[in-house]
Formats: structure tokens, C-alpha cells, sequence
């Protein structure tokens, strides 16, 4: 079995260590929360599963363009936002910008589809570094920028880059998975620009902010038509379930949820800030989503991976794979109150405070 380089890989942690116990799980970034009802939606959709799901998903997109108030044909949903990703690196011109360090997905969807990379980083902080996007804008024909970038939680406003891009007749495709967990995140979006830019396209899911990796549902938007209808083309059938479908109809129109959520995450992933900076030895880097860069000043990645899992049955990222991190780096998740100290509590008792 190929090692993809992500988190949650708790089952193979397991059977490496020889553990039965119950894990923490700070290595994948899911909100612990998830909307009420969703068992009787669970049910609903399997009393469904008994037909095919409607091909062109009219119901689930028009659940998603009222969510998002945008039309619905300027969606096409998939099995994650991981089938965008791939379906999109099929349709698009290359050479592919990516900007780094970020999710190792999009780089293996341009090589499995012969497209060249051009790789590009973010500045001091992760902030993004327009200057270098600009000196090298005729390196490529599309970009992918990650908003809030994973793996270090910073979030910007891309307007100027989508400006720019827009004047040099150059593609955006912004990952917006995690821009709900951002409070007052409509100052980032850029979903309220598609309309006006047909240069944009923002791959977002519910797996993160709903909770719900299993269920599996991304989608792309876009108001270009001729991307979404090549999309489209190189789309199987059917590759989104009745039970997605169905749960649609109701986790958009949660608001109390939505903003529960929202209020939490903007309160704890303060409290874990704080809390963090205050362990030797790290280094915090500011997030404005459900997980937190750190860097290691003692030990590396491996190790304290290692022996947080053995003494502690807590499993963090180590975040040395992704392109411009080193063994210094650690990611981990922003989960429930009681859940955040256990973590906070180890890593005092390894690192020192």
C-alpha cells in the first residue's frame, strides 16, 4: 500500500504499535461537532439507496447554490473534494502553479495527468508572496492557492491575486474546504466573485465544517462554462450517494449549527493559541481554522509523533512531507475543550513549560 502523506491514519498507527485503545485523533482536521438528526438523514438516505441518485444531481446542487446563493449550474459536486481536484487537473491547460507548502494532492492530481508543476511558496509567516507569483506568471497557465492554506492555517484576501491573474489571461482555482471554520470568513471568500470572474474556480466540501469525511461530498464552482462542461464530460456517473444527496437537503439550512460552529472554533482556537505559546520549546504559528502549525525547537516530528501515539494514545501530523517543511513540524487538530488540554497537557509534559 502506497503512503499517501496525510493524517488519520490511526488504523495503521495501531497495528504498527500493536494498540486497542481509544485514540485522540489531532491528525485529521474534522469538526468533533456534527449537526442533529443526522442519523434520521442517514436513514432517509438509505431507504433511497434502493434508486440511483439523479445523474445530474439537480436537487443537491440547487441545496448547494442556495446555500452558497449562486446558481446552480454553476456547480458540479463529487465524491469529495478530492474528485474535483483530480477531475479539474484532467480539463485544464498546464503547466500548474501550486503554492506551497499545501495539500500533496493537488501536485499528484497534476502528475497523474502529465501536467508540468511550477512550484511557488508562501513568504515569512506563510503569508503569500504576490512579488514571486508575479515573476513567475508566465511559468504557468493555472493556479492553485489553498484559502485557508493547509497545512498552516493562514487565511488571505486573493482578490489582487485574482486581478492579476484576470489581466494575464491566467486560471485560479482557490480550495476553500476549510474557509467555514473562519469567522467573518466573507471577508476572504471569493464565491461571491464568481459570477464577475470566469478565471475563478473554488473546490469546497462538507467534510470538514459539517463533520462528515465519511458521507463524502466536495464540490466545484465555477461560472466558466467551458471548464464546467469539459468537467462534465470526464465525470462517472453516479459517484456521489443517496445519502449525501439526501443530507444536503438539510445541513445547509442548519444556521444554528453554522453558527454554533463558528462561535467555538473562533473561541478555542484562541484558547489553544494561547495555551501552546506558552509550552517551550514550540513555536505557534496564528491560524484562523480548526488546526495549528507548530514548529519543534527540541526533538523532531517523528519522535514526538511517535511518543505522543505510545505514552499518550494521541496521534498528531507530522507535517515534515509537505514541500517547504522540514522534520520540525508538527500539525495539529482544534477538537473539544477537554480533548484540546489532554493534547496541551502532553506536549507540557514532554516539551517542558
Amino acid at each position: 500500500m502506497i503512503n499517501l502523506g496525510h493524517g488519520a491514519d490511526v488504523a495503521s498507527m495501531m497495528l504498527k504499535y500493536g494498540k486497542r485503545e481509544n485514540i485522540l485523533d489531532f491528525s485529521s482536521n474534522i469538526n468533533p461537532y456534527i449537526p442533529e438528526n443526522i442519523d434520521k438523514y442517514i436513514l432517509e438516505g438509505l431507504n433511497l439507496s434502493t434508486k440511483y441518485p439523479d445523474v445530474e444531481y439537480l436537487n443537491l446542487r440547487k441545496n448547494i447554490g442556495n446555500y452558497l446563493d449562486l446558481d446552480y449550474e454553476y456547480i458540479i459536486p463529487g465524491n469529495g473534494a478530492s474528485e474535483i481536484i483530480y477531475l479539474l487537473m484532467k480539463v485544464l491547460d498546464g503547466p500548474v502553479g501550486i503554492v506551497n507548502p499545501t495539500f500533496s494532492e493537488y501536485e499528484r492530481a497534476a502528475k497523474i495527468n502529465n501536467k508540468k508543476v511550477i512550484d511557488l511558496y508562501f513568504g515569512k509567516n506563510f503569508e503569500l508572496d504576490i512579488n514571486s507569483i508575479k515573476e513567475n506568471i508566465n511559468k504557468f497557465k493555472s493556479l492553485f492557492i489553498c484559502n485557508p492554506n493547509n497545512p498552516s492555517g493562514n487565511v488571505e484576501s486573493l482578490i489582487e491575486v485574482l486581478e492579476i491573474l484576470k489581466k494575464k489571461n491566467k486560471f485560479l482555482i482557490v480550495d476553500e474546504t476549510f474557509m467555514e471554520f473562519v469567522y467573518q470568513n466573507e471577508k476572504y471568500t471569493l464565491v461571491n466573485l464568481i459570477k464577475e470572474y470566469d478565471n475563478l474556480f473554488i473546490i469546497k466540501a462538507i467534510t470538514k465544517f459539517f463533520g462528515l469525511p465519511g458521507i463524502r461530498l466536495g464540490y466545484g464552482i465555477t461560472s466558466n462554462k467551458n471548464i464546467i462542461s469539459k468537467i462534465w464530460e470526464y465525470k462517472e456517473p453516479w459517484t456521489v450517494n443517496s445519502f449525501a444527496e439526501n443530507i444536503c437537503g438539510y445541513i445547509f439550512k442548519d444556521k444554528k449549527y453554522i453558527e454554533r460552529t463558528k462561535n467555538y472554533f473562533r473561541k478555542e482556537i484562541k484558547f489553544m493559541i494561547e495555551n501552546l505559546n506558552k509550552i517551550k520549546n514550540i513555536e505557534v504559528f496564528e491560524s484562523s481554522t480548526n488546526f495549528i502549525l507548530l514548529k519543534l525547537k527540541k526533538y523532531n516530528s517523528s519522535y514526538i509523533k511517535e511518543k505522543l501515539f505510545v505514552e499518550k494514545n494521541i496521534l498528531i501530523r507530522d507535517a515534515s512531507n509537505f514541500k517547504g517543511l522540514d522534520t520540525s513540524y508538527i500539525r495539529v487538530a482544534v477538537k473539544k475543550r477537554e480533548e484540546n488540554e489532554v493534547l496541551i497537557n502532553a506536549l507540557k509534559e514532554i516539551l517542558g513549560v
